[in-house]
């Protein structure tokens, strides 16, 4: 079984989306799939990182060129020539409707099967304007998919909600997590919340800020995340003085992956506040909600459906409310619920990469 990937990844760990895409393949390959991954890098040693991390799969190839406009149509004529020759059972997945066309005509040519991966994207005329034409023009398309891979629950129930009378081959399979990288991650003692992610404005970070605020002055904020460079600073600079917390918070700008677990240790609750907007409340798949259930500290997160659709109340659901997001934050601190925590645990199991991996191969096996 061949599969591939149908997107030039941007070759660095600094990249979410990059993350995601090489554990999540990386893990099915170990089932006895070969996958094929394309990708450009800016930096070599963030090519032999990513190298590093694919080096005990037999069964995973990355094909990169160095970043520039002529290997990035390089690139995609190596994944039509790969998809072409030899013809065998192959599974072309994409990201996105707009890189539709070619993997269309590829399925044409060859014995193949499209998979269309849901994200913060998917659903684009409920994020677009001119919805009414974008709706119908993307509805054109999904009937031409094979599969659509749902990243989350509540993703799945909002699709089939405005597309109710089609009919689809569709599998729900949220992000996943390395368990044992985050299964020695304990609390602390003081009264350090924490965050790391992305700054995007969807994402609502202003949302801790602002709960700082109705917190005791004994709490202080330590985050970490953004991108690398000056702008990220300045967000939370910005922040801290419009909320006269600059004396409680402690930015440490961008840290790699792999140091997000080290990162976490010894805070006393993780935070994870989102948006009123459609990607936050039902199209995300928050990667550092698996991350941050694998560990033994509390979670405060916004109650939407994105998150609510995942946990079953094993964290503190709160509303997207600066005051409630604060009494939930001194309720996770005054509670010592194990029981919670174990529950917790047991989810972020549920949705290990390697199980995410299992689940995925079955369904492939089985629409083969």
């Amino acid at each position: 079984m061949n599969i591939f990937y149908y997107h030039n990844l941007d070759l660095t760990f600094k990249s979410a989306q990059t993350i995601q895409v090489i554990k999540d393949y990386y893990y099915l390959s170990k089932n006895g799939c070969n996958v094929f991954l394309y990708g450009l890098y800016r930096d070599k040693n963030d090519l032999k990182e990513i190298k590093e991390y694919l080096q005990n799969s037999q069964n995973i190839y990355l094909n990169h060129k160095k970043r520039s406009k002529l290997n990035k149509i390089f690139l995609k004529l190596k994944i039509i020539k790969d998809i072409l020759f030899p013809k065998s059972k192959n599974f072309i997945v994409i990201r996105h409707y707009k890189n539709f066309k070619i993997p269309y005509i590829l399925k044409k040519l060859t014995n193949s099967k499209i998979i269309l991966e849901m994200h913060e994207e998917s659903i684009p005329h409920l994020l677009k304007k001119n919805k009414k034409n974008l709706k119908k023009k993307f509805l054109n398309i999904i009937k031409k998919i094979d599969i659509l891979i749902f990243t989350n629950f509540s993703q799945k129930e909002l699709f089939f909600k405005e597309f109710n009378n089609i009919s689809l081959n569709d599998i729900v399979l949220p992000n996943g997590v390395e368990i044992e990288n985050f299964k020695n991650i304990t609390k602390g003692d003081e009264f350090i919340i924490t965050y790391v992610g992305q700054f995007n404005r969807w994402k609502n970070i202003e949302l801790i800020f602002k709960a700082m605020v109705y917190l005791p002055k004994k709490y202080r904020l330590k985050i970490a995340g953004g991108k690398d460079d000056k702008k990220s600073k300045s967000f939370i600079e910005k922040m801290a003085n419009q909320y006269n917390l600059k004396d409680r918070v402690d930015f440490f700008g961008y840290i790699p992956n792999k140091d997000v677990p080290n990162f976490l240790n010894g805070s006393r609750v993780l935070l994870l506040p989102l948006g009123d907007n459609i990607q936050s409340k039902y199209l995300t798949s928050p990667m550092k909600l698996f991350e941050y259930m694998a560990t033994k500290i509390p979670i405060v997160a916004v109650n939407y459906p994105s998150i609510n659709k995942i946990v079953n109340n094993e964290i503190y659901l709160a509303k997207n409310d600066p005051k409630d997001f604060a009494l939930k934050i001194e309720e996770a601190v005054e509670n010592s619920n194990n029981n919670k925590i174990e529950k917790m645990n047991q989810i972020a199991q549920k949705f290990s990469y390697k199980n995410r991996a299992k689940k995925f191969y079955k369904f492939l096996k089985e629409n083969s």
